[in-house]
């Protein structure tokens, strides 16, 4: 009788789960306001974005062999789903990137896209200074070149620095003087070595004691060894000039600076005769024609300091007034 008892309870408290087991449980409604699917086009096919729905992220992993300054993404929402704003290209570098998603029924989302480059590190650079001898270079001077192992050959991608005391940068900028900067690559001491040039030192720098810092896209690199910037040799750009009696001309200079200006003279009729400098600044200067000096052509002199006189292959030539 007990086990009979036993068995019709069982059999009771079976239907009883079954029938719960057909109730509906409510489920949270899948979110709208997402992003499903975000991809870069590369050369050789897709690069697809990790999406991180916690931290609200999309990492893009990135080779540097693509060479890209940009991306184009292509982002797949959630159904009705719509951006705050229309994509657009993308830098490489931007680390402030985020994407708002806005669902139809007006909730938001944002995702902040973190752009990962694969580049080969870390960054070596080839010293300019040692121990023993710290390199010296000009003011304006534009035959600076680094080198290191940079994997890559765009000039658009490589800056190289000066780094004062304070920490401020000021850019080592390609310079035309010598042809077209660029970068070379060879084989030094059986490693595989780009070399950056031509580089200028700015002309607005002070001399003193700079470290020298390289980036290559994201990756950042310093000398271990200070270098010295100095004032060099002053040059004047190509003229001629023609000017009247008593007035003014002015010369410049695009690569080296204009630094303890003394003297710009011509010789007339065998004698030195100075033309007056009336203002110069680094890189301009102001020169006046004395109403004495009778018309003609003449080759112009400067002085520089304790520089040797620097002798201009060009010509001044005065007319009357």
């Amino acid at each position: 009788m007990k086990n009979k008892l036993m068995q019709l309870i069982c059999i009771a408290l079976t239907v009883a789960t079954l029938a719960a087991c057909k109730k509906t449980i409510g489920l949270e409604p899948i979110p709208a306001n997402k992003i499903t699917e975000f991809k870069v086009a590369v050369s050789d096919g897709d690069i697809f974005g990790a999406i991180d729905e916690t931290d609200k992220t999309i990492t893009l992993y990135l080779p540097y062999y693509y060479e890209l300054d940009v991306i184009e993404p292509v982002i797949k929402l959630s159904a009705g789903a719509k951006l705050s704003e229309t994509p657009a290209p993308v830098a490489v570098l931007d680390a402030q990137k985020t994407y708002t998603v806005i669902a139809a029924d007006q909730s938001t989302s944002t995702y902040k896209l973190i752009i990962k480059l694969n580049q080969i590190s870390p960054l070596s650079l080839t010293e300019l200074s040692t121990a023993t001898n710290t390199y010296t270079m000009a003011i304006g001077g534009y035959d600076v070149r680094v080198q290191g192992n940079f994997n890559i050959a765009d000039v658009k991608k490589i800056k190289a620095y000066l780094v004062d005391k304070s920490n401020k940068e000021y850019e080592l900028a390609p310079s035309l003087a010598l042809g077209v900067p660029g970068v070379s690559v060879a084989m030094i001491g059986g490693v595989k070595t780009y070399t950056y040039g031509y580089l200028q030192v700015p002309q607005t720098l002070d001399t003193g004691t700079y470290k020298v810092r390289v980036k290559v896209q994201a990756l950042t690199a310093e000398m271990k060894y200070p270098v010295k910037v100095v004032y060099g040799r002053p040059g004047i750009n190509y003229g001629p000039v023609t000017v009247k009696q008593g007035e003014t001309f002015k010369i410049n200079s695009s690569q080296t600076i204009l630094h303890d200006f003394k003297e710009f003279y011509i010789m007339v009729n065998g004698q030195k005769t100075l033309l007056p400098i009336v203002s110069y600044t680094r890189t301009e200067a102001t020169i006046r024609v004395p109403d004495t000096v009778p018309p003609g052509v003449y080759t112009p002199t400067a002085a520089f300091g304790t520089w040797p006189l620097l002798g201009l292959n060009w010509a001044v030539t005065v007319t009357a007034k």
